[in-house]
């Protein structure tokens, strides 16, 4: 029974292994069947094996390397496909396929964005790419996706800036939001709404006095301790303390106006908000706030990208 069932197992190995194409030229041309049955594994592994050989003519190798990519691209497998389109586009810049390599290539890279929250790089890289294509291939049939997927990415980096200012907004560290939406609103005004982002900016301004208030108070207590050293006998820790003693007291004034100034910017852009868009929900919460009803929350960050599967649809009808 046990031979049996060894001899048996031999048969099954041997008639899996006859399934598999031996030659390169061979695992070559079943390969783009494969695909053209859109079998995109089995057509992935072929063409892989057939790359991997290193005995396919140059023509061969640039129809194999599109058509793996492709493959990998219509499995959903993003990672690998950007690998080789971006293998692709290295080797054949002039292939008339080079087009179509480098438009997936950006979708690729939108599907590898997790989000806003986390880091933005294949976001920025699908930016950069999508520009490419739209200067390289002004008349591509695609241009308009390629416009409306440039947005997207753009739109990604934008809220990504929103979230950072967003986390300083919490940490109650308003002079770093305000940078960070500045920002925001010098670059990226064409994929955020202006009342969205005056909000955010007018907010972090008015609300610098809050902060103000926590770094004198931090700034107080340093004073406190060098005050104490200037009664020290030693002369040259009071010379110090005596010079640190001036830098904190120039501080705190410097905190004091600092707050004035930003309340005072704050609540002209709070009530400009209020005029130009006297329905925004933005509109509201700002004469909430012009009113003393405090607006501390954190504004959610939008997340633009869609399922992964979306993309894959959209891309092969």
């Amino acid at each position: 029974m046990r031979k049996f069932a060894l001899t048996f197992g031999l048969l099954l190995l041997f008639s899996s292994c006859e399934k598999i194409p031996q030659t390169s030229q061979e695992q070559y041309r079943k390969g783009i069947e494969a695909a053209m049955k859109e079998d995109w594994g089995r057509s992935a592994f072929l063409l892989q094996k057939a790359l991997d050989s290193g005995e396919l003519s140059p023509k061969e190798q640039e129809v194999a390397q599109i058509a793996l990519a492709d493959a990998y691209f219509n499995q959903g497998d993003y990672e690998n496909a950007a690998l080789n389109y971006e293998e692709f586009l290295q080797l054949y810049p002039a292939s008339p396929k080079a087009k179509d390599a480098l438009f997936r290539l950006g979708v690729c890279y939108l599907n590898l964005v997790k989000g806003p929250q986390w880091d933005v790089s294949f976001a920025k890289k699908a930016y950069g790419l999508f520009s490419e294509f739209i200067k390289r291939y002004p008349k591509d049939f695609r241009i308009s996706k390629a416009e409306e997927y440039r947005k997207i990415a753009k739109k990604i980096l934008a809220e990504h800036e929103i979230y950072i200012g967003g986390t300083y907004d919490m940490l109650r560290k308003f002079t770093a939001s305000i940078y960070r939406y500045k920002d925001v609103k010098a670059k990226y005004s064409d994929v955020e709404p202006l009342d969205r982002l005056n909000y955010l900016l007018g907010r972090a301004y008015y609300y610098t006095p809050v902060q103000s208030k926590e770094e004198i108070e931090r700034l107080k207590r340093s004073l406190d301790k060098e005050e104490e050293k200037l009664r020290s006998k030693d002369p040259d820790e009071r010379r110090v303390a005596k010079n640190r003693v001036a830098l904190i007291e120039k501080d705190i004034k410097k905190w004091k106006e600092l707050a004035k100034e930003n309340r005072k910017i704050g609540k002209e852009i709070l009530e400009k908000l209020v005029r130009d868009y006297p329905n925004s929900e933005y509109a509201l919460k700002a004469k909430d706030i012009l009113k003393g009803i405090k607006h501390l929350e954190v504004e959610p960050v939008v997340n633009p990208i869609k399922h992964s599967i979306w993309w894959k649809i959209k891309e092969t009808l």
